[in-house]
C-alpha cells in the first residue's frame, strides 16, 4: 500500500516498524540504568525490577551464578555463557 493510500500521513510502512528484537546488551543497559557496580545477581535483579525490565530478562538474571559482577558487559557475558549449550 502506498503512502498516498494511507492518507498521506507519511507514516512508516509496517515492515519498518517491526525491526529486530533489542539485543541482550541494549536490554541489559536499559534494565540496569543507574546501577553502581560491582553488584551481586540478587542486586542486579532488584535494579532491573526497579527499572521495570521485562519478565524474560528478570528470569535470565535469576539464572546468574553467585558472585559479583563488575559491569553490564560482565553480566551480558555470563548470560550468553549460560545460554550456550
Amino acid at each position: 500500500m502506498s503512502r498516498e493510500r494511507l492518507g498521506g500521513t507519511g507514516a512508516p510502512e509496517p515492515e519498518s516498524r517491526v525491526g529486530s528484537a533489542p539485543s541482550l546488551a541494549s536490554s541489559l543497559k536499559e534494565a540496569l540504568t543507574g546501577a553502581v557496580f560491582p553488584l551481586t545477581a540478587e542486586e542486579l535483579a532488584w535494579v532491573a525490577r526497579e527499572n521495570e525490565a521485562p519478565a524474560p530478562l528478570l528470569t535470565q538474571l535469576g539464572t546468574l551464578p553467585r558472585g559479583r559482577f563488575d559491569s553490564v558487559d560482565a553480566v551480558a557475558r555470563a548470560l550468553e555463557h549460560a545460554a550456550t549449550p
